[in-house]
């Protein structure tokens, strides 16, 4: 199975992975103990995938028996994905554990795990350096043994570490040097019991750095819905919970924002239709295994309800506001976002150029996301010292006269006017209104010269210095919009260059204007290179695949438009990136490029 990238948002992504769409909870099974049986969790709940412990099945002796004859997914009746753990917990949790790596690894394998884990060495919060780096040089061998046992079943290679965030990198290049299929990031659950989620994500960012992007990464333990949107939003595809189960046999009942107790409770803070079903003293009344039940089904669908809204979120490019929103619900989710915030130029790689959605602000920490940190190194290219304005939106519509060198003062800092439509500038909300403020004397500048420098400006920001002159000289033609005057299209020498979209204010660039851009600027930059095979087809317009992709522009950001080149450095096609250099050289399945135009097949019509 290989992940496939279908929507994003930075590193948030929704992939399928086999028949799995991600991100993902798998509801942990334990087989001696079954609430909610798998088949009821796919039919009634929607459950894509499922994990048990094939320490706990090869250690009764019935259950090892009838797994090796039946099957796990026929003796847990689940026509999904189903994963096995190893045992590790259990050694976290007892000392130790009755099996060797070899045998437990070829366990899994024979009874026809989906994927199975390594018998790796859990690190606990109070190791020492020296004790987290042996355990993580003995999981790598390991690792490395089991894959000689393995068969087709695809195998899971946990990321230790503990809390030293270069001794996760350290695990992390070491599992990714043996090219495992799927990356756990292990020994958070003691973190996690005590909130300390700020040391968790930042354990996740540190093994994220060193892991290959197209390989799902899994939270071991992080099954508490309240920390998912964090995680999400640094890269994790997997969570496995048995929270569901473990809160409802004590009583405890789940929710986006935290755990109530059910003597507590009087009024469901959130909509849950098994709670719809009943009153809270009637459930307070039932049976044990009854009441276990029901909160065992509420809890389950919240988790599961949870993850449903963060796609949605990813989907609409709006996951930042929405963690953001989420993080404030308990001052440890608050403090692990600062913590996620301080990796800002890392993250921004990431980042695509624009988002479907406007920039929200929710507080302090809005203007510190990626993408601002993006627009402010951009701005640096602009060396204006004119004069100083505020006025409300639209800016320049809403002046009589245009200040040369005028620079706006907005939340983002001093924008320069011929700056003001790109994302996210103008595509934003804050909690103030603008005044009108004017400077008594200043030079103007004629409303053709302005829009030149706009288009010239936006090029340079977009692009890269000298983009504006090299896409835009010559006898220029600009062509607005009828309805609202905005620029739309720029032909130059009688050729349609570029088109200017209005949802964030960025070219569209055409085939001629890739022309521009591919003498102007020397090799690799703004290109990705696609090998023989592809360049054929890709010449006639069709899509670049990541797997073809030979070489890309470490620069290029998702959203960017570049130029698609053969290895030669020959134009073929120009369009839009899906995924920055990393994804593109490691992704097997999927699109890497959108292209609009091959130089076979370029397209006339303006838009």
């Amino acid at each position: 199975m290989e992940m496939e990238l279908r929507d994003r948002d930075g590193l948030a992504r929704i992939c399928r992975f086999g028949d799995v769409e991600t991100p993902a909870l798998m509801p942990v099974i334990n087989p001696n103990l079954i609430v909610i049986s798998p088949r009821e969790m796919k039919e009634k709940f929607g459950v894509e995938a499922i994990i048990t412990n094939a320490y706990i099945i090869w250690k009764n002796h019935d259950l090892r028996e009838k797994a090796l004859k039946e099957g796990l997914h026929k003796m847990l009746d689940f026509p999904g994905l189903i994963m096995t753990d190893s045992g590790t917990f259990q050694s976290h949790v007892y000392g130790d554990v009755e099996i060797t790596n070899r045998e437990i690894v070829e366990f899994q394998r024979d009874i026809h795990a989906d994927i199975g884990t390594i018998l790796d060495v859990f690190t606990e919060p109070d190791f020492s350096q020296e004790e987290v780096k042996a355990a993580i040089e003995e999981t790598a061998r390991r690792g490395k043994e089991a894959k000689r046992y393995r068969g087709d079943m695809l195998l899971a290679g946990p990321v230790q570490g503990s809390i030293y965030p270069h001794l996760r990198e350290y695990a992390a290049r070491k599992m990714n040097a043996l090219d495992f299929d799927y990356y756990p990031i292990g020994g958070v659950v003691p973190l996690m019991e005590n909130y300390r989620y700020a040391e968790v994500v930042e354990s996740i960012i540190h093994a994220k750095m060193h892991l290959n992007p197209s390989k799902p990464v899994h939270l071991f333990g992080g099954g508490h819905p309240m920390f998912f949107p964090l995680a999400v939003l640094v890269g994790v595809d997997f969570f496995d919970s048995a929270a569901y189960v473990k809160y409802a046999r004590d009583n405890r009942l789940l929710f986006p924002h935290g755990t109530r107790k059910l003597e507590e409770l009087k009024y469901p803070p959130y909509y849950s239709p098994i709670l719809e079903k009943y009153e809270l003293e009637e459930i307070k009344e039932m049976e044990d295994e009854e009441r276990v039940r029901v909160l065992a089904e509420h809890n389950l669908y919240i988790s599961l309800e949870e993850i449903r809204r963060i796609k949605q979120a990813i989907h609409e490019e709006a996951l930042w506001e929405y963690v953001e929103s989420r993080a404030r619900e308990h001052p440890q989710l608050l403090r692990a976002y600062r913590k996620i915030l301080e990796y800002g130029k890392w993250l921004e790689r990431f980042e695509g150029i624009s988002k479907k959605s406007g920039f929200f602000y929710t507080g302090r920490e809005s203007l510190k996301r990626p993408i601002v940190l993006r627009l402010k190194k951009r701005l640096r290219r602009f060396k204006s010292q004119g004069p100083v304005i505020s006025v409300p939106r639209p800016w320049s519509r809403n002046l009589e006269r245009l200040p040369k060198g005028a620079r706006v003062r907005t939340p983002f800092g001093l924008i320069p006017l011929e700056l003001e439509d790109i994302y996210p500038v103008q595509q934003s909300e804050f909690p103030w209104e603008e005044s009108l403020e004017l400077p008594e004397k200043f030079e103007e500048i004629a409303p053709e010269e302005f829009d030149l420098k706009k288009i010239r400006s936006i090029a340079d920001y977009q692009f890269g210095k000298g983009a504006g002159a090299a896409l835009f000289t010559g006898d220029i033609k600009i062509i607005k919009s009828k309805n609202t005057g905005k620029i739309r299209n720029v032909i130059v020498d009688g050729e349609h260059v570029a088109s200017l979209r209005a949802e964030d204010g960025f070219f569209t660039l055409r085939i001629q204007g890739a022309y521009r851009l591919h003498r102007k600027f020397k090799f690799p930059r703004l290109r990705v290179v696609v090998n023989d095979d592809s360049a054929q087809f890709n010449k006639q317009g069709r899509n670049v695949f990541a797997k073809f992709v030979v070489e890309m522009d470490a620069n290029l950001r998702p959203g960017d438009e570049v130029l698609v080149v053969n290895e030669k450095d020959e134009l073929v096609a120009v369009g839009r990136t899906l995924m920055n250099r990393e994804e593109c050289l490691n992704f097997q399945k999927g699109m890497c490029v959108k292209v609009r135009e091959g130089v076979d097949r370029p397209k006339s019509s303006l838009v």
